[in-house]
């Protein structure tokens, strides 16, 4: 594994000559699509085509970022989940985009084959994750790739309540009966939080283990920490 490492970082750039449009400019060609875009598309080529998938109705994700007002948020054009991407065939896309996305999943490494399998050979899978250091994060404990491995082979419900109880914990700074509460809410409503955290070298093991153990056919052709975020470019390998 640290001779893997080592290539990976060797391909790292500088983050000064780099912004995400910099690197999709690179990358991003045909037709694809964006998941989880919010209030933040990614500005791609004039010539790339996406569509606008997400986990949620534009009305409900209204509700969920009331920060956000009508016409602030990217409309999906397709409800699904990035963990199963269904409603796409395989093979179907020439690139996948899901920024600040794979933290809010309870099994990433689903979502890693999911992506794979409607990704056309040498399709490309662009995402960003935040460094936990510089969010809200901060103080919560780095998920370690065992626990994403469990995750992926038991089902994400065992752990689910000790996410959420951390979370309130750690980030909502709740104790007692309010923390109690708290969860019962969250529990009910299976509450869209980051349930997994990562600095930066533990996005790369685990990125390792999907693409290695697991098998997921992806080839690392970019890794770039920009600002809080780390930017990585997966390009699927031909079909064998």
């Amino acid at each position: 594994m640290a001779r893997w490492l080592g290539g990976l970082l060797r391909n790292a750039v500088p983050a000064t000559t780099l912004s995400r449009e910099t690197i999709a400019a690179w990358f991003i060609r045909g037709s694809g699509v964006e998941v989880g875009a919010l209030n933040s598309p990614l500005r791609v080529p004039a010539h790339a085509r996406v569509r606008y998938v997400d986990v949620a109705s534009e009305a409900e994700l209204l509700r969920q970022f009331p920060e956000f007002g009508v016409g602030e948020i990217t409309r999906p054009e397709l409800l699904t989940s990035v963990e199963s991407m269904s409603g796409f065939a395989d093979e179907s896309e020439d690139f996948v985009i899901a920024n600040h996305v794979l933290e809010h999943t309870e099994d990433p490494l689903k979502a890693m084959k999911s992506i794979a399998r409607v990704l056309r050979p040498q399709g490309i899978f662009y995402f960003a994750l935040p460094d936990k250091r510089h969010t809200f994060d901060r103080s919560r404990r780095v998920t370690p790739l065992a626990h994403l491995v469990a995750d992926h082979r038991d089902g994400p419900e065992p752990s689910r309540r000790w996410h959420y109880e951390e979370w309130i914990a750690c980030v909502d700074g709740l104790g007692g009966d309010e923390a109690a509460a708290k969860l019962a809410v969250m529990l009910r409503e299976h509450s869209n939080i980051h349930f997994h955290v990562w600095e930066v070298n533990d996005m790369i093991e685990w990125v390792h283990h999907a693409i290695r153990p697991l098998g997921v056919p992806f080839d690392v052709e970019l890794i770039a920490r920009i600002g809080s975020e780390v930017v990585f470019v997966l390009r699927k390998r031909d079909s064998q």
